[in-house]
């Protein structure tokens, strides 16, 4: 059985964190208008959905999974404790962010393709220099693990995993292990580092979803591009982007409807 999930919690109620400007602007109308959407993609996908958005219920999962609470990253650590619940009930999974909006309606192509994965995001090539590429290099050489594919440029929006390569990831005890071997820079790992590093750690083969699955927008120009009827999942990404889904969600003409 499948599962959607994602969660919503306002980046200030976490000690540490970062907190976008436009989060503060977001309103209840604009929180249902995306609940909304992300059941009908679930519906689409003959899979049920899950929101979170229960502040108490998630710091609590930092104590029960004893998690350490590191800063502007804790609110990233977040999705992996829920996979790690949610397994309790499903045999596969994805999470998706709540800035991920569709348009158009799957076909059954679409389906099996993205739901016949063990464990898939979507990435694409190397960025050497750039965050991502330097810090799970870092990562590699901390834990002498010789890479045996390209350390890719990934966004972690949308992630399907499957519950048999979920343990043998052993996700929740690596991240502890991890923090606890680099010590202080683990400060500065993000998760797109720390699922690009674990992935290689574990040996996992991980499937390139087409951008189908997780088109980024961060501007005007990269969401008007699409304009056809096929379907698409948006990653409304960065203050500008967030800006262009407020917008859209707000307009019945929009190609998301």
């Amino acid at each position: 059985m499948h599962g959607f999930f994602t969660f919503f919690i306002p980046w200030s109620n976490l000690s540490g964190a970062y907190v976008p400007k436009i989060y503060e602007q977001y309103t209840q109308e604009y929180i249902d208008l995306s609940v909304k959407k992300h059941k009908h993609l679930a519906e689409w996908f003959e899979s049920n959905y899950h929101f979170v958005n229960n502040l108490r219920y998630c710091k609590q999962l930092f104590k029960d999974y004893r998690m350490p609470m590191l800063g502007h990253n804790d609110i990233f650590n977040l999705k992996f404790m829920l996979f790690d619940e949610y397994f309790k009930i499903y045999d596969k999974l994805t999470y998706i962010d709540f800035d991920v909006i569709h348009k158009g309606l799957p076909t059954l192509n679409d389906r099996k393709t993205f739901l016949n994965v063990d464990c898939a995001i979507h990435y694409t090539e190397p960025l050497p220099g750039k965050q991502i590429h330097v810090k799970t290099l870092k990562l590699c050489e901390i834990f002498k693990v010789n890479p045996n594919r390209m350390v890719w440029q990934n966004n972690n929006g949308v992630i399907t995993i499957s519950k048999d390569v979920w343990e043998k990831m052993d996700y929740i005890n690596t991240i502890k292990e991890v923090y606890n071997k680099a010590e202080s820079f683990a400060n500065d790992i993000c998760d797109e580092t720390m699922f690009n590093f674990l992935t290689l750690y574990k040996d996992i083969e991980v499937t390139r979803y087409d951008n189908q699955f997780n088109t980024l927008v961060r501007k005007r120009e990269e969401f008007d591009c699409h304009n056809g009827n096929e379907f698409r999942m948006f990653h409304f990404t960065k203050h500008t982007g967030k800006e262009v889904l407020n917008e859209e969600l707000r307009n019945p003409n929009s190609i998301l409807y």
